[in-house]
């Protein structure tokens, strides 16, 4: 490739990694200021706030599958996504001028609506840009995904102690800018081989199909018990102070954020198989020993699972992308978000059961059980996907071989 090509795109690549960036860090801005947000500003109650994180989570699900179908029909990546991010912009003005938990809760299923579809959308761009380098590209915006997350929540924290409006206004001013660098996206002409129409192609007879979506919703099931019943955990029987069980997770998130791009790299050298399986079941083993590690050693717990978390994560976003290219179409990465928001809406439910089924006669949950069954099921999800995929892995690995060269950054269909 000549450097007059190679530049374009690489400013491409980071016009999309700070898009995605900025996209999420409102995601989590709102959390920590829940109690704040909702109890205090608009005296509503417990349930309301949490009616506030999952009508959000409702919403987008409903929206993803929506706003595909619509790209479809209008294939303009750029417009829909600068459309998508104003469409936030307003919902998160409308929460700020919100005087009623209803009318807030509105505008929340608003922003659910708009910030998944546009962070699909965001995985399409780096998808169709990625070239040969797909892990690299994949890891980037794994990366910047994981970074939002991590600095949102610690942000609104400082923030809501100047009021909801500083909140919702940075938010607004966060998805803006994101509009704004979206614009230095240039037109990006799909994969020849993204499949008709770019749907998703069900082959509901092949179970390695199946696996992103197992994989996405596995990843976002773990998270959510980890920031619910993990949190009980070191309030209830580690005896862990706010503050400290915001620098642990900070310890869990930070490596992941970081590592995801040095992961993606990795899976372009030696392929997406090898990392994917190997993360998913060294993430699942440290998974299991959260409730047995001795306080000492949560840290270091922490972040092995960071590192581990990162191993897994990026080469499936590599995953799901040859499949998306190979006949799959570009609607799986919009299965694959929904895959995972039912996770992170499961992991909670799944975690609060499980704490309130397995309380001991003293009365305090068998933590150690919940998360050895979690780590379990992550140990086999990695075990069943390296039976599942070790054919497509050895398939597409001969084909690659075969195919002849390339120009990486030309794809052959029209620009979206």
């Amino acid at each position: 490739m000549t450097g007059s090509v190679a530049a374009p795109h690489r400013a491409a690549r980071r016009a999309i990694a700070l898009a995605t960036f900025l996209t999420l860090v409102p995601l989590t801005l709102v959390v920590a200021g829940l109690n704040e947000l909702v109890l205090v500003a608009l005296h509503g109650t417990r349930a309301d706030a949490h009616a506030f994180t999952a009508v959000n989570m409702a919403a987008g699900i409903v929206g993803v599958p929506i706003a595909m179908a619509l790209f479809r029909r209008g294939p303009h990546l750029r417009a829909w996504l600068v459309a998508l991010l104003l469409v936030d912009v307003c919902a998160f003005l409308g929460m700020n001028a919100a005087h009623s938990v209803p009318t807030l809760l509105a505008w929340r299923a608003l922003d659910g609506l708009t910030h998944l579809p546009a962070v699909t959308l965001l995985m399409v761009a780096a998808n169709r840009l990625a070239g040969e380098r797909r892990g690299a590209t994949m890891g980037l915006v794994a990366t910047s995904l994981m970074t939002g997350v991590a600095v949102g929540s610690p942000l609104g924290g400082w923030l809501v102690m100047h009021g909801p409006a500083a909140v919702y206004v940075t938010g607004a001013a966060l998805l803006a800018i994101a509009a704004i660098a979206s614009l230095a996206i240039p037109p990006l002409p799909a994969d020849a081989n993204v499949g008709g129409g770019h749907r998703y192609e069900w082959k509901r007879g092949s179970l390695a199909v199946w696996m992103p979506l197992a994989f996405g919703f596995m990843d976002r099931f773990t998270i959510g018990v980890f920031v619910s019943t993990f949190t009980l955990y070191l309030s209830e029987v580690q005896r862990i102070t706010p503050s400290q069980r915001g620098l642990l997770m900070s310890l869990f998130m930070v490596p992941f954020a970081l590592l995801c791009w040095p992961a993606g790299r990795l899976a372009d050298r030696i392929g997406w198989y090898a990392p994917s399986i190997i993360g998913t079941v060294a993430f699942g083993a440290v998974y299991a020993t959260y409730g047995v590690v001795p306080r000492a050693w949560l840290p270091a717990s922490m972040v092995l699972s960071g590192l581990t978390s990162a191993l897994m994560f990026a080469p499936i976003l590599l995953l799901t992308s040859e499949f998306a290219r190979r006949g799959a179409g570009e609607g799986l990465f919009g299965a694959f978000q929904v895959a995972g928001s039912f996770g992170f809406l499961a992991g909670p439910i799944a975690g609060g059961l499980a704490v309130e089924l397995t309380r001991r006669a003293s009365g305090v949950p068998a933590y150690d059980a919940v998360f050895l069954g979690v780590g379990a099921l992550l140990v086999l999800l990695g075990v069943v996907a390296a039976v599942v995929l070790a054919p497509v892995a050895r398939t597409w690995r001969e084909s690659t071989a075969a195919a002849p060269a390339h120009p990486a950054d030309h794809p052959t269909s029209t620009p979206a």
